[in-house]
């Protein structure tokens, strides 16, 4: 810090930094895991993520179409 009292700009940058690390909402990857995270309990018993119903449905869907493409593409031909 200066003798005047005046705080350089490379001072309010690492402060900024600071406070922004610290923040979760900032963070992408917690962001991420709270928007698909179960809503009502988002933790299990033993600690572990536990992943959204609506997730596990759209996963289980995307897996079944992706079957059924591959067995008419490729398998359906014999």
């Amino acid at each position: 810090m200066d003798t005047q009292g005046y705080i350089s700009q490379y001072e309010v940058r690492q402060s900024l930094r600071q406070i922004y690390r610290s923040d979760a909402e900032t963070s992408l990857q917690s962001s991420l895991l709270k928007s698909l995270s179960d809503e009502l309990k988002s933790i299990d018993e033993k600690g572990r993520w536990k992943p959204s119903p609506v997730l596990i449905l759209t996963f289980v869907l995307l897996c079944a179409l992706l079957g059924v493409f591959l067995y008419f593409s490729v398998g359906g031909r014999g």
